[in-house]
């Protein structure tokens, strides 16, 4: 009990103290992590290991669970005011792709028996080997997008890409789609493949009233080579829209990236845009 009673007088103080000097805290970004994997590769010896390409490859997988956890550049209510500022998308943190491990010999039978199974990942159960996700100047030659379905922006596996809406027009008309401005993709299947795609704002902002929102949310339309809808998502600011992996059959499909008017006019148009094929970032696939 004397040693509870200590412990409340000395919280007492605090609060005195507080108000007396004007004391604040202020809420701090923190930094977003989330695991990477790269693929397997096989060698004789662990020195013969395509390090540099597999830790491209664990980076694509941070930079896409970066979007699909739904990481933003954080942006506070007078940055965001202020036209000066340059816009920022987020990427993942290097040099954090570094956790390198081997199986030798190669017991799970990914490669031949004299072969080392190579591979850069997180460990699950360490958080420290995660790759943060932070902010980087965006250059205007990065955004993407097309007008149209006749001038739909081509996109090919494993693509991430970021785009604006800033300068585009509604022509995804409802009532098939949203109200504001919207952008197009297309990609082409040669044989039947596993599909998932994802769309997030870029940024959210941080509020001393209304907390940390993202202000606008993007809707994301799979749409078939004569423009019927297949999958549509919008989940209004709740996060990431997506379409989970569907097997889709050989030919040629078109993304729309749309916007509620009403949301769009809160937010600065930008947004990240993900398309895997035969890729498993949302759900598990099985290829025949």
């Amino acid at each position: 009990m004397r040693t509870g009673s200590k412990f409340i007088g000395y919280l007492a103080l605090l609060c005195i103290l507080n108000m007396a000097f004007g004391c604040a805290t202020t809420n701090k970004p923190v930094v977003h992590t989330v695991p990477y994997q790269s693929n397997v590769a096989c060698a004789v010896e662990s020195t013969d290991c395509p390090w540099s390409r597999l830790e491209q490859q664990a980076k694509d997988s941070a930079l896409i669970n970066c979007l699909l956890s739904g990481a933003t550049v954080l942006e506070t209510e007078p940055s965001r005011k202020d036209s000066a500022d340059e816009p920022s998308i987020i990427v993942p943190i290097p040099p954090k792709y570094g956790y390198e491990f081997v199986i030798k010999p190669d017991d799970v039978g990914l490669c031949g028996e004299q072969e080392s199974a190579c591979m850069i990942a997180s460990r699950p159960d360490l958080e420290l080997t995660w790759a943060g996700c932070g902010p980087e100047l965006l250059g205007e030659e990065q955004l993407r997008g097309g007008e149209n379905r006749a001038n739909a922006d081509q996109l090919t596996e494993r693509s991430v890409v970021t785009g604006s809406l800033m300068v585009s027009t509604n022509t995804f008309l409802a009532p098939a789609g949203l109200d504001g401005p919207d952008q197009f993709y297309t990609f082409t299947l040669e044989k039947e493949t596993y599909v998932e795609t994802a769309v997030g704002a870029n940024s959210s902002e941080w509020s001393a009233t209304k907390g940390h929102r993202a202000p606008w949310q993007p809707g994301l339309f799979l749409l078939a080579d004569d423009g019927q809808i297949i999958r549509t998502s919008h989940l209004w600011r709740a996060g990431i829209s997506y379409v989970l992996p569907l097997k889709l059959p050989p030919g040629t499909y078109y993304l729309v990236v749309d916007s509620s008017q009403r949301e769009f006019s809160r937010g600065n148009g930008l947004y990240r845009l993900y398309l895997g094929l035969n890729a498993s970032h949302l759900g598990s696939f099985h290829p025949q």
